[in-house]
């Protein structure tokens, strides 16, 4: 099962469909479909039984309540659609995110000109179109009376959710004045921005924006890297290995890619303990499976490295005991057990957890603990049985520095939690961020448009806190999708400078 960005990934994909046919009687979708995914997550979210999250169950109650009352005014797709990805935005989970199927109708409007987030907590005007009533980098200072952080958080933050990570305002800030038309949040009337030194006040004129349009400008302006696997060496000796995606899906990137690079590592692992510093780059990584991070470990640190780190707080995991859940890692694990790479560990992991969910079901108990499971590790996807070189290994001893950007979350997280336990340093911007609920199957409602991932188990115990972001011990300021820049500039890190002096005095 891998951990997605749905909502982020099906927004993409629709923006950009033909229009559908409007007629529909939405009223009645919208109740049919609020009410299935009330019920489902009453079933099968372990939130709702999670003594932890007393307000989870009261909040999909009150959700419900909101979505019918919605329903009986009801007329248009958007309609339908917005009062559903505002029902499960209340939740503020990444693993938890609404999107809808095929070919959709797009209502947008803007005042001919787009922002941004600039990764500084300002928002800027990104485009320059003719006519545009301010110049592309004007800063917006405020709209109707609101700051521009609480005019962002009114609109965007009610519509998507999670407003107080960096994460979600980098990802989902392009659309502040790209409007959807929900009806649901307030279209400013007026707006005053900075320009150079100078303030500017603007009545807004909103006017429909062309699909076309719109995803050209998604494109520009959703910001983050993509990058593709790449194991190298930089001029100065550094290296430099990209991975920007933990995928572990049967003929994904990551799979073709993932094993060849991690026995790279284990093979020139002296090579790599004598380079002036080591890079796991993360940029546009937003997870996978836990179990790649964990062969990379191992091959640069040792698995003795791994054994020997202190216990720390004891973690394990809480499934939903329901007939979906079991249902579903029992589909997971029919079309993955023949494919390439699925290691006996997987194996013995799918055979524990449809054991143990059988039998919590059988005795009616509404979470299953996993007795077995590994705290730092997400595994119910396979990942290519890479064997790194036998343990121990000699200490290292050269900086590892592990890059990471806006996009990163779950699996990517899990990484970050095990290498800089083992010593590395995380630099570049602040991570993306997820909440004690993990392990997510797909639920299509019952009018066939949208789709939730639903998460099915829950951390105890996880160090790293609900919604907690990774911070880096170096930021960096300029544009981290500038891979020149980003390089010359960990050249400067103070962690390499000083491992040069010691290999400098080690040769006097």
């Amino acid at each position: 099962m891998r951990r997605l960005l749905f909502g982020s990934l099906v927004f993409v994909a629709t923006a950009s469909a033909a229009q559908a046919p409007r007629e529909r009687d939405w009223s009645k979708a919208l109740a049919e479909d609020a009410r299935a995914l009330h019920d489902d997550i009453a079933a099968n979210h372990p939130g709702t039984v999670n003594s932890l999250d007393p307000g989870f169950a009261a909040n999909n109650d009150r959700q419900l309540a909101i979505a019918l009352d919605r329903a009986k005014s009801a007329r248009t797709y958007g309609d339908y659609f917005y009062p559903l990805r505002q029902y499960v935005a209340s939740f503020n989970d990444g693993h938890m995110s609404f999107g809808a199927f095929g070919n959709t109708p797009n209502d947008h409007w803007w005042p001919g000109f787009a922002t941004h987030d600039d990764g500084t907590g300002a928002v800027v005007v990104a485009t320059d179109d003719p006519g545009a009533p301010v110049p592309k980098g004007a800063r917006l200072v405020g709209c109707d009376g609101m700051t521009a952080a609480r005019y962002a958080e009114a609109t965007l933050g009610k519509m998507w959710g999670n407003w107080s990570l960096e994460s979600q305002r980098r990802f989902r800030g392009f659309h502040q004045f790209l409007d959807e038309n929900s009806g649901l949040i307030p279209r400013a009337r007026q707006c005053t921005f900075r320009v150079g030194k100078t303030t500017k006040t603007i009545a807004l004129t909103w006017r429909p924006l062309p699909i076309d349009r719109m995803v050209d400008l998604m494109d520009r302006l959703m910001r983050f890297q993509r990058n593709d696997f790449a194991s190298r060496m930089l001029v100065d000796g550094t290296r430099w290995f990209t991975m920007p995606s933990f995928n572990g899906s049967p003929g994904s990137n990551a799979v073709k890619s993932l094993p060849g690079m991690i026995e790279t590592m284990a093979d020139e692992r002296t090579a790599l303990a004598a380079a002036p510093a080591i890079v796991l780059d993360l940029r546009g990584n937003g997870g996978g499976t836990s179990d790649w991070s964990r062969q990379i470990a191992a091959a640069l640190w040792g698995q003795g490295a791994i054994d020997a780190l202190p216990p720390g707080p004891s973690v394990h995991v809480d499934w939903r005991a329901s007939p979906a859940n079991l249902a579903a890692i029992a589909t997971a694990y029919g079309e993955r057990r023949d494919s390439d790479g699925f290691s006996p560990d997987t194996d013995g992991w799918y055979r524990s957890v449809i054991a143990g969910l059988g039998g919590a079901i059988a005795r009616k108990q509404a979470l299953w603990r996993h007795v077995d499971f590994d705290g730092g590790a997400e595994q119910s996807t396979p990942a290519a049985n890479v064997k790194p070189k036998a343990s121990p290994l000699p200490k290292l001893s050269t900086p590892v520095y592990v890059v990471t950007d806006f996009v990163c979350m779950s699996a990517c997280l899990d990484a970050l939690d095990l290498w800089k336990a083992l010593g590395a340093v995380q630099i570049g911007r602040s991570t993306g961020a997820d909440t004690l609920y993990m392990e997510v199957r797909q639920l299509r409602l019952p009018s066939g448009i949208g789709g939730v991932s639903m998460p099915m188990k829950v951390y105890r115990g996880r160090q790293r806190g609900s919604n907690q972001p990774a911070v880096p011990v170096h930021r960096y300021a300029g544009d981290i999708g500038d891979s020149k820049a980003l390089e010359a500039w960990v050249a400067t890190l103070p962690e390499r400078r000083r491992h040069g002096q010691r290999d400098t005095s080690g040769a006097k």
